[in-house]
């Protein structure tokens, strides 16, 4: 999730625990809706829209199990925002202020629809009255190619099994800011401007990048060693500047949650760029379709160097969209079995280098 939530996030209330989304919802004719004074019938979404949708949940269904052990059992409604609509897909069917609509993406991701609320260039996760949810804009509105879109979508799919896996209880723990209004999640007062503390954001990047593209496992341990020694600095440090750890809790959290989704979408464009995956029909023939192995070689790819330049490549919140990708790679070198702890209670992306590495914590 992006800065461009705020103003969303502002308005959202986390009340209950997530409900289950409806595999069947009814169909009805759509009735017509009121927009400024006059009685309206929202338009269809384009073949090309349905499309992209399409393909976003094929692709998460077809890879998401490798990548994520029960990631494609939970519930994923998606909330698709144009410029004066949203188009609420695979959504329970009593969710207030939505209308059934004549149209769907497959028999068992019917359409709901009501006249837009949010901003239409949003990518977000959060709870809709209850119902762990991914909102998202077109893909105009976001500036992404359709593959890029879709790999977006993946991000945000990723947010929910987050949710859906214990993450509002693990972040209570923490006792950052309020349970019920999220927002602190995106304005804490994080020391971004203090250079000692990007720098040691760096200091631990770069082992973490060197060590988990090293060839050798002799310099995989060395510099992962190196990684952690330049955590524990960057740790004290944090701990001096704010009562109660709060800086270092706060980093630990969104390298948990922003940075290994931030991971996830990575790893889904190398696994998509695999001979083996076959998109959509329907998607092959978007107007700026590309190969999810173009997409890698012409984006994706590279992103690790972001792991290893974390701290210099943003000096904001996306250091620990950085720094977190560093970590999962690193991790799937040193543990390939982390990701059984990684929704753990009190479990860290740091705890876990620390057990892959048998250190003391």
């Amino acid at each position: 999730m992006r800065n461009s939530a705020l103003v969303v996030l502002l308005l959202i209330v986390i009340c209950g625990s997530p409900a289950t989304a409806s595999r069947s919802v009814k169909r009805i004719k759509t009735e017509p809706l009121t927009l400024q004074g006059q009685q309206v019938i929202p338009p269809r979404l384009t073949e090309e829209e349905r499309a992209l949708i399409a393909e976003a949940y094929h692709l998460w269904k077809t890879l998401g199990e490798k990548l994520w052990p029960g990631w494609t059992d939970i519930q994923a409604p998606l909330l698709y925002i144009t410029k004066d609509y949203e188009y609420a897909i695979g959504f329970p069917p009593n969710i207030s202020g939505f209308q059934p609509f004549d149209q769907s993406i497959s028999p068992d991701k019917t359409i709901l629809v009501r006249k837009r609320v949010f901003p239409p260039g949003l990518a977000a996760s959060f709870p809709l009255e209850g119902v762990p949810v991914i909102a998202i804009g077109a893909p105009t509105a976001l500036e992404k190619s359709s593959g890029e879109w879709v790999l977006t979508a993946i991000h945000e799919m990723f947010h929910v099994l987050q949710f859906v896996r214990g993450e509002p209880q693990k972040v209570a723990e923490l006792k950052l800011g309020s349970e019920s209004d999220p927002s602190w999640q995106l304005n804490f007062p994080f020391p971004y401007q203090d250079a000692d503390v990007m720098r040691l954001i760096h200091l631990q990047s770069y082992p973490i990048y060197l060590a988990a593209t090293a060839t050798k496992e002799t310099d995989v341990k060395y510099n992962a060693g190196t990684a952690m020694e330049a955590i524990e600095v960057y740790k004290s440090l944090l701990k001096r500047q704010g009562a109660d750890d709060q800086f270092y809790k706060y980093s630990q959290f969104q390298e948990w949650k922003e940075g290994v989704a931030f991971y996830t979408e990575y790893k889904m464009a190398e696994a998509a760029a695999d001979a083996g995956y076959q998109s959509t029909e329907a998607f092959r023939r978007v107007r700026d379709f590309k190969t999810y192995q173009q997409l890698w070689d012409g984006n994706y790819k590279n992103r690790i160097f972001l792991a290893k330049h974390a701290g210099r490549a943003a000096r904001s919140r996306e250091a620990f969209y950085h720094l977190g990708l560093g970590k999962g790679l690193l991790l799937d070198r040193l543990a390939p079995d982390w990701k059984n702890r990684y929704f753990a209670l009190k479990v860290w992306l740091d705890d876990l280098l620390i057990t892959a590495l048998d250190q003391p914590k």
